[in-house]
């Protein structure tokens, strides 16, 4: 019984410690501006897109089949949200990667460029 008490609370304490982390990893989306970050992006030749994943990568105005490392920036997020202040972030992110994303497929039109070139 002590066993399995003790082992649940390292699993409770574990997770915690994730939910912080993932909180302080998305912190950043709270002052970030989407328009402006991708357009000093592809003024460096950036055209990566952005994405969230979890235990699914979704990314915003762009083709499934393209997804690479070499295309794709992801987010981390987590399937699990802990507190109200993760959950906020975590609603941001999909929100940011929209605003980005539209911003690089324009900009890709506009030039004759392809995603899966990305």
């Amino acid at each position: 019984m002590n066993f399995k008490f003790f082992a649940f609370m390292i699993l409770l304490l574990t997770a915690c410690q994730e939910a912080n982390q993932i909180e302080k990893d998305l912190e950043w989306l709270l002052h970030a501006d989407p328009v402006k970050d991708a357009k000093k992006a592809i003024s460096v030749g950036d055209l990566r897109y952005v994405g969230t994943i979890g235990m699914f990568a979704d990314v915003p105005w762009f083709a499934p089949e393209c997804i690479s490392e070499e295309t794709v920036r992801l987010i981390q997020v987590s399937d699990l949200v802990e507190s109200y202040e993760q959950n906020k972030l975590q609603a941001i992110a999909p929100v940011y990667a929209t605003a980005y994303n539209y911003q690089i497929l324009q900009y890709q039109k506009k030039h004759g460029l392809k995603q899966c070139d990305s």
